[in-house]
C-alpha cells in the first residue's frame, strides 16, 4: 500500500502537477491521521469491553460472597437469640427454691448460656480487590461507600465477639471452681452425669453466678443488635451490586 502511494507521488511530482501533488499529500496525511484515531477507537472499544467484563465479574463474585456471608450470619443471629433466651430464663429462677429448681434441668438451661454462635464471615473476594488495586474498577461510589463501612462494621463484631467468648469462658471457669462441669456438657458430648452426688443448683443462690450470666445476656443483646446492622448492611451492598 505505501508503494503504491509512493509511486503516485513520484509521477505527479515528475510531471510537475506541484499542486495536485501538495493536495495529494496533505488528503493522505487525512488518511493516515483518520487510520490512526480509528485504531485507536478500536482499541478503546476493546479495553472498555473488558474492564466492564472484568466489573461484571467481580460484582457476580461479590454477590456470591456477601450472599454466603448472610445466610451465615442469619444462622448465627438465630443461634444467638437462643442464647440469649436462656440466659434470661437462668436469670428468672434465680433466688427461687430449691423444690422449684429441681423441675428444672438446670444443666441442660446452663448449658445454653456456655454457647456463643460466632460469625465468621469469608472476605476472600473484598480482600483480594484490594491487594489487587481492583477496587478501583467500580465506578459505583455508592458500592464503595458501603464496602467501607462493612469493613469498619466488621471490626465491631469482631470486638463484641471477643467480649462474649471471654464472658462464656468466665462462666465455663466458674462452673469447674465451683460445680459440675460434666454434668453440664453430659448432653453434648453423649456422656453420663458424674456419680459424685452433685448438682449445679447451688448456683442459683450465687451473685457471682448472677452477674455473670447477667454479662453474657448483656453481651447478647449487643451482639444481637451488631449483627442486626450488618445484616442490614450487607442488604444494602447486595441491591446496589445487583444494580
Amino acid at each position: 500500500m505505501l508503494k503504491f502511494f509512493r509511486k503516485i507521488r513520484q509521477r505527479l511530482l515528475s510531471d510537475n502537477k506541484f499542486s495536485k501533488y501538495l493536495i495529494y499529500a496533505v488528503g493522505e496525511i487525512i488518511l493516515v491521521v483518520i487510520g490512526i484515531l480509528i485504531a485507536l477507537q478500536v482499541n478503546n472499544l476493546n479495553e472498555v469491553r473488558k474492564s466492564n467484563l472484568e466489573l461484571n465479574k467481580i460484582n457476580q463474585n461479590l454477590i456470591q460472597e456477601f450472599e454466603s456471608n448472610q445466610k451465615a450470619l442469619n444462622v448465627a443471629l438465630r443461634g444467638l437469640k437462643w442464647t440469649k433466651r436462656g440466659g434470661l430464663k437462668i436469670l428468672s429462677m434465680v433466688g427461687k427454691s430449691e423444690s422449684e429448681l429441681n423441675r428444672t434441668n438446670i444443666d441442660s438451661l446452663i448449658e445454653t448460656s456456655l454457647f456463643w454462635p460466632t460469625w465468621k464471615p469469608t472476605n476472600f473476594v473484598l480482600n483480594e480487590l484490594k491487594s489487587t488495586g481492583k477496587l478501583s474498577l467500580i465506578k459505583n461510589n455508592k458500592i464503595k461507600e458501603l464496602l467501607f463501612e462493612y469493613e469498619r462494621q466488621s471490626e465491631n463484631v469482631n470486638e463484641w465477639n471477643r467480649r462474649m467468648e471471654k464472658s462464656s469462658q468466665d462462666i465455663v471457669d466458674y462452673i469447674k471452681n465451683y460445680g459440675s462441669l460434666r454434668n453440664v456438657n453430659h448432653n453434648r458430648i453423649s456422656i453420663k452425669k458424674s456419680d459424685l452426688d452433685f448438682n449445679n443448683i447451688s448456683f442459683f443462690n450465687d451473685l457471682k453466678f448472677e452477674n455473670q450470666v447477667d454479662e453474657k445476656v448483656l453481651y447478647s443483646q449487643f451482639l444481637e443488635n451488631v449483627y442486626a446492622e450488618t445484616d442490614k448492611l450487607i442488604s444494602e451492598i447486595l441491591e446496589e451490586t445487583r444494580k
